[in-house]
């Protein structure tokens, strides 16, 4: 229910009774047993009386929840008790809704972000987390009142829930006078589709176009990604020899939107035109099911 205690005037009987799940021998953040440990031998040293409340010990943690410790535990104990604390809508299950979840379907369903899921308590890596999807420009003019912007209208792959209908998306990309409008309309390019929206002068924009660019000052050759035509609109794109990404919905918070930062930096084209992500001597492709990612602009910065 939407709003607990509503029609049945008590918002206990609304509750999930599956919602207090206990589970044993459960991994944790590592760092909330060597701090929880360390607090209990500070207090025992101190000959401090030690009482213990639901929230003296609290951690919060973007990817995996918010954890308290338990206010039966006993510091003498070996075995710490803590609960996670989690919203009416999280959950502990890993997504079985298809490869959309956090994998390659032509099509998904989404509610305000583009991207999909996985265990609830696995660590993803940064570039994992980011929703990269196939998508055709299906409509593009000048910003009114911009003149360096445009606004398109992009299938993304999204279908709106309730009925089923395909859902475009309104981007706005400072690419005035960068590309002609003939050359865009009908493109297959690349998106970000869990961006946080964003107002450009006025226009929302709720996704973003990858581009190379040469960084050339007034002189700028920019050239968006380009996606195989066989590619659907929606498949999320992959990194060669890295594990199936498992995008966030939306990089919404302060933390999450650095995440975009730090990839967007390891972004960039090779010597034969392919888009890539460098990081720590790696380099992974961006693949397809149609093939690799390309860009007429060779050895350059994509963002």
């Amino acid at each position: 229910t939407e709003e607990l205690g509503k029609e049945s005037g008590d918002y206990l009987k609304d509750l999930n009774p599956d919602s207090l799940q206990v589970l044993e021998r459960v991994p944790v953040e590592p760092s909330i047993m060597v701090d929880a440990l360390g607090i209990f031998a500070h207090m025992k040293a101190d000959d401090a009386p030690i009482k213990l409340y639901p929230g003296l010990l609290a951690y919060q943690f973007e990817r995996s929840g918010y954890f308290a410790l338990d206010s039966s535990t006993n510091p003498y104990d070996s075995d710490l008790v803590f609960n996670r604390v989690v919203t009416l809508k999280d959950t502990w299950a890993i997504n079985t809704k298809g490869k959309d979840g956090g994998g390659g379907g032509a099509e998904r369903r989404r509610g305000r972000g583009g991207g999909g899921g996985g265990a609830a308590t696995e660590v993803v890596e940064d570039v994992r987390r980011v929703a990269f999807r196939a998508a055709t420009i299906l409509e593009a003019g000048p910003h009114p009142e911009a003149d360096s912007l445009i606004v398109c209208q992009v299938d993304c792959g999204d279908i709106q829930e309730e009925s089923g209908e395909r859902e475009t998306r309104t981007v706005v990309a400072q690419l005035m006078g960068k590309i002609p409008f003939e050359e865009l309309v009908g493109k297959k390019v690349v998106c970000v589709a869990n961006l946080k929206p964003a107002k450009m002068r006025g226009i929302e924009s709720t996704a973003m176009l990858l581009a190379a660019s040469d960084g050339g000052g007034e002189g700028e050759k920019v050239a968006l990604l380009s996606v195989p035509d066989s590619v659907p609109n929606g498949e999320l794109i992959r990194l060669d020899g890295k594990p199936e990404s498992q995008p966030d919905g939306m990089l919404k918070s302060k933390g999450a939107q650095k995440v975009w930062d730090r990839v967007k930096s390891a972004l960039r084209s090779n010597n034969e035109g392919e888009a890539v992500y460098t990081l720590d001597g790696g380099t992974f492709k961006m693949m397809t099911s149609g093939g690799p990612i390309t860009t007429t602009l060779k050895d350059v910065i994509i963002g």
